[in-house]
């Protein structure tokens, strides 16, 4: 026997069916009782499309997680199965969904959630039918036709169809003798014909339907013995004009029915527009205000309505609360129908069961995984309310939530690579720390010890000195290219750094550079070519000269002990490049573009090439934001060939005066 609930909801593979399930969990919550979901499985079900079957083992799924107790049965009749299910588990309260009707048949049959209903009548059981598909309204035979609303203006043209045709018909028959016109008498239902159809095309079955009963009476009146009079003497004018007003009443339905099939193409293709438009524009904001904004704009210039969101706030997810436009005028019958639009998700408001005399419209922004907020419409007065007004409005909240979801997925996971970036920075940090910038400054402090105890003793001669200072300098150097890259890098990501464009003579940063690496070349061979003369590149002087100074730093690295760098610079292509040869073991092809990402070091191991990955990353961002490149390939001669390339480039305007 099934165990007691007080709430049960009825699920389907319903692509909505998770509003049901947060109705459930919302109402159970806040009455502080279980619910159960059930889901009657029936010999369709493997029948059904793949992507049907996985929707509802998600479902079933997502209703354990917010902490239901699902029970599956499996039964041909569903009516049955939860008829017996209320009964066997005491269910005070059962919500099920129910999608618009679509066909004149289906809107004479009752859904399974009126079946259940009428079921239920003599049980104790309270039944709430939540609307899946958003809509309140279904299409009716008076929606379709706009049977609703018919103006002064519909009706005036109706009788003036049917005056013009009257006129038309006189003058027929004044053109012709009596005799002809006699013979001839046929042609007057033709000319009040026309007049219905063109009524009913023009505006509907109402104006259609009055042209041809006005159209009827004129025949009967002005050409149908006895003259002047509404009577008939003869069985066949009264059969021809029966048959005239049957097909006057026919032709009126089917002009008006092809109107409103053309208007509801028209609209939809409209509504369609304006959704891709709306979706089109908010999608490429890149933050919720931003989406807000977007949203709350177009909506209003698309249905010259007010329009508002609500959203939980941070510290209260179960309350909702004012997010865009920041000031609203708002009632307290308006916020009753708002907040039970956000606990029950539902459509509440104006136009629905739960109205709570407010002239607003609240549709609750919801997706599969979770419920995001509600969207308000205030419907003026003169508005019409019916099937396609309401998908309208459930279209544009559900085109808002996929939008602010997309957001909230987005920030999340730029959230979470910032988090990885910081944890990432931080070990390299934690590394620089222990290894990297505490073993130059072990060598540092160890050099000058050594050095004053010496002097000291006075055992400190001219050899050992200079190697001591040199050592120093040397691991001092190297301590500052650590602490430079690592501040730079932060510099150039924050966008701190801006770039000079000036004209600089391309021999002084590599002379600058040599200078400053004087003590890390004292071990190497640094070979300067300038194969084209004197040249001006456009660039900063300074960010270049550490780029130059971080990529023969790394040749220093990977280079045997006492080989030689080559630099060589010039016109390279279209522009200018400096290109830095070593002569080490080269890069593996693998690693050919990834010794441009930070933190990649080739051999984390070698104590030699300690560092904290920086340079060639800093190297690459301040090429790129002087619009230039940097690029890297193995010589064939063996080592490692960098290239440093500038688009602008001219030659020296000294040179060029002695040319001249």
């Amino acid at each position: 026997m099934p165990e007691k609930s007080t709430i049960a909801v009825c699920i389907n593979a319903h692509p909505k069916t998770n509003i049901l399930l947060r109705a459930a969990a919302s109402k159970a919550k806040k009455l502080g009782v279980p619910w159960s979901v059930l889901y009657v499985e029936t010999p369709d079900h493997y029948a059904d499309e793949r992507e049907s079957r996985e929707r509802m083992l998600r479902f079933l799924t997502l209703a354990e997680e917010m902490g239901g107790r699902v029970c599956h049965m499996e039964n041909s009749d569903v009516l049955q199965s939860i008829t017996s299910f209320i009964r066997d588990s005491q269910v005070e309260h059962l919500i099920m969904g129910q999608s618009s009707k679509e066909g004149f048949f289906n809107e004479l049959r009752a859904s399974l959630a009126e079946r259940v209903t009428r079921k239920l009548r003599k049980h104790n059981t309270q039944v709430q039918i939540i609307p899946l598909s958003g809509r309140q309204y279904t299409s009716s035979w008076f929606d379709r036709l706009q049977l609703r609303d018919v103006r002064l203006k519909e009706i005036s043209f109706a009788f003036f169809a049917v005056i013009t045709a009257y006129f038309a018909s006189e003058i027929l028959r004044a053109s012709v003798t009596n005799t002809e016109w006699q013979a001839q008498a046929h042609n007057v239902t033709a000319f009040f014909l026309i007049a219905t159809i063109i009524s009913a095309l023009r505006y509907g079955l109402i104006p259609g339907l009055l042209s041809a009963i006005i159209g009827f009476s004129t025949i009967n009146y002005f050409y149908t013995a006895p003259l002047h009079s509404f009577s008939i003497d003869h069985s066949g004018d009264g059969i021809s004009l029966s048959v005239f007003l049957t097909s006057a009443v026919v032709l009126s339905l089917m002009g008006a029915f092809s109107r409103a099939t053309n208007a509801a193409l028209a609209r939809k293709e409209r509504r369609s527009q304006a959704l891709y438009k709306v979706h089109r524009l908010a999608s490429e904001a890149t933050d919720r205000d931003e989406a807000f904004k977007t949203l709350y704009e177009e909506l209003m210039q698309l249905l010259e309505m007010e329009i508002a969101f609500f959203l939980p706030p941070t510290m209260n997810p179960d309350a909702i609360e004012l997010a865009y436009p920041k000031n609203l005028d708002f009632s307290e019958k308006d916020r009753q129908s708002l907040i039970a639009c956000w606990e029950e998700v539902r459509t509440t408001g104006l136009g629905t069961v739960n109205r709570f005399d407010s002239f607003w419209r609240f549709e609750p922004l919801s997706t599969p995984n979770s419920e995001i907020g509600v969207m308000a419409v205030k419907v003026p007065m003169h508005v019409r309310l019916d099937a396609s007004f309401g998908r309208l409005i459930t279209a544009l909240a559900d085109q808002a939530s996929s939008i602010l979801e997309r957001l909230e997925l987005t920030k999340m996971m730029s959230e979470s690579r910032m988090r990885e970036e910081r944890e990432k920075l931080r070990a390299m940090l934690l590394s620089s720390v222990s290894h990297d910038l505490k073993t130059p400054l072990a060598s540092i402090i160890g050099s000058m010890s050594v050095y004053k105890r010496m002097r000291k003793a006075r055992r400190l001669n001219d050899e050992t000195a200079d190697e001591l200072v040199e050592t120093t300098l040397d691991e001092a150097q190297r301590l500052d290219s650590f602490i430079s890259n690592i501040l730079d890098m932060t510099r150039i990501e924050s966008g701190e750094i801006t770039f000079a464009e000036e004209w600089i003579d391309a021999s002084k940063p590599v002379r600058n550079v040599k200078k400053r690496l004087r003590q890390r070349l004292s071990h190497h061979m640094l070979n300067i070519y300038s194969p084209h003369g004197e040249m001006e590149v456009q660039m900063d002087e300074m960010m270049t000269e550490q780029v130059l100074q971080n990529v023969i730093d790394n040749a220093v690295k990977y280079s045997p002990y006492k080989t030689e760098i080559d630099l060589t610079y010039g016109k390279h292509g279209d522009g200018f490049a400096y290109v830095i040869r070593d002569r080490g073991i080269g890069i593996p092809e693998d690693k050919l573009e990834a010794v441009f990402d930070k933190y990649e070091r080739l051999k984390q191991s070698d104590s030699k090439v300690a560092g904290t990955g920086l340079g060639l990353a800093i190297a690459k961002a301040v090429m790129e934001k002087q619009g230039g490149t940097i690029s890297v390939h193995n010589h064939l001669d063996g080592g490692a060939e960098f290239t440093l390339w500038f688009p602008n480039m001219r030659i020296n305007e000294k040179e060029r005066n002695e040319v001249a």
